[in-house]
């Protein structure tokens, strides 16, 4: 069996299902215990579906129980004749209120 017969079998089936998933909700989000790191995919659209979307946050530093530095990453896998999006990646300080964790506005230390 040929590698392109094996990659049209088994990675294009799911791939074609996880699309058609995408088109019928909104987003795809799964989350850690700490409400703070999640992974979130979605299908990006402007007046059509143009490409996905996936966002991930993650705690790269803590500075004690109720301050931390979250980074988020931000990419588009865009196809057709969509235009470019960049990625981006942000770090922000958040605290913990009330049981809440809130941004701050600034930057990580």
């Amino acid at each position: 069996m040929s590698l392109a017969v094996v990659f049209l079998l088994i990675v294009m089936p799911p791939l074609l299902c996880g699309l058609f998933y995408l088109s019928q909700v909104p987003e795809w989000a799964w989350e850690r215990n700490d409400g703070l790191t999640f992974d979130r995919i979605w299908l990006y659209r402007e007046q059509r579906p143009q490409g996905v979307g996936y966002q991930r946050a993650r705690v790269v530093t803590e500075y004690d129980s109720t301050e931390v530095c979250v980074e988020t990453r931000l990419r588009f896998f865009l196809w057709g004749n969509a235009s470019q999006a960049e990625p981006a990646t942000t770090r922000q300080q958040m605290v913990l209120v009330d049981g809440q964790w809130q941004a701050t506005g600034a930057e990580c230390r």
